[in-house]
């Protein structure tokens, strides 16, 4: 199946202006034999392709303009895995916790609505409750969500932005449409191990002598199509930056990304492929 190849801009999806080609682009297709479930043979055309403009082209937008991943998962152009060996899921069989509600605003232009259904299709109750909201009661400001806190952990990092977005959570308020730009959120840059041992005052050498690499860099946005967050968090990953240290080490012996990087669900990282996790400034995604 052909995929739209979008347009590409003269800024790529995470704004370092290079325009440059993806260097992941020669890993597009993801042979059937590699897949874990043999009986699963639908792969999403949208998982097809590691091109930040196909992918794009791919996804709906928000009344702003945002990517919008709940609808992509209503529409089926993701159907995310459950688990590692786990079945593909649409809206229709994914779990819904149906307790919609709004927070009342000091007016109802700024009452603010909270999907309950779209969270808990994709992300594990405990990832929320009790670690970042009481189960009731909650005090939630907007200053808080745009200093990280509360709703704020993902958006802005890995969810659309609230600036950019205000009439997703305050329906009642009228804004003109078109206004965002869709982009691919929440690639991480990873730090070296020799770098925060120096900063703790730790002479030891680090595992793994990366320094002639550049920083590895997660990009969240490839995982999320293929996986609901439950799949990572929080089983392997704290939700939390810094809180993860990874080390080839790890990789190699099948823990942290080495869950699923072994060969058979993604491939394995190794001395011929480096740039795939360590990727030149340039070729960032």
């Amino acid at each position: 199946m052909d995929l739209p190849p979008g347009e590409r801009s003269t800024a790529s999806p995470q704004g370092d202006g290079s325009g440059a080609e993806n260097p992941l682009v020669d890993l597009t297709l993801i042979p059937p034999e590699l897949l874990r479930n043999p009986a699963d043979t639908v792969t999403p055309p949208i998982e097809l392709t590691l091109d930040p403009d196909s992918v794009l082209a791919l996804l709906p937008a928000d009344h702003a303009g945002n990517v919008d991943w709940a609808q992509a998962l209503r529409d089926s152009i993701i159907r995310p895995r459950n688990g590692i060996d786990g079945p593909r899921i649409s809206a229709e069989d994914a779990f819904q916790f149906k307790f919609d509600f709004y927070f009342p605003g000091p007016n109802p232009t700024f009452d603010a609505y909270f999907p309950h259904s779209a969270h808990t299709q994709i992300i594990d109750c405990a990832q929320c409750h009790p670690r970042i909201f009481k189960v009731r009661g909650a005090e939630i400001k907007m200053a808080d969500v745009l200093q990280g806190r509360f709703c704020g952990e993902c958006h802005g990092t890995v969810a659309f932005n609230p600036t950019s977005a205000c009439e997703r959570c305050h329906t009642g308020m009228p804004l003109p449409p078109g206004r965002a730009q869709k982009v691919l959120t929440g690639t991480i840059e990873m730090r070296r191990a020799a770098e925060i041992l120096a900063e703790q005052g730790d002479s030891a050498a680090a595992p793994f002598n990366t320094a002639m690499l550049p920083r590895a860099r997660f990009p969240h946005w490839v995982h999320r199509i293929r996986y609901q967050c439950k799949t990572c968090h929080l089983a392997i990953f704290e939700p939390e930056a810094g809180a993860n240290p990874v080390t080839m080490d790890d990789i190699a012996n099948g823990r942290a990304c080495g869950q699923c990087h072994d060969g058979t669900t993604a491939f394995i990282p190794s001395i011929s492929n480096c740039e795939a996790c360590h990727p030149e400034p340039s070729q960032v995604v």
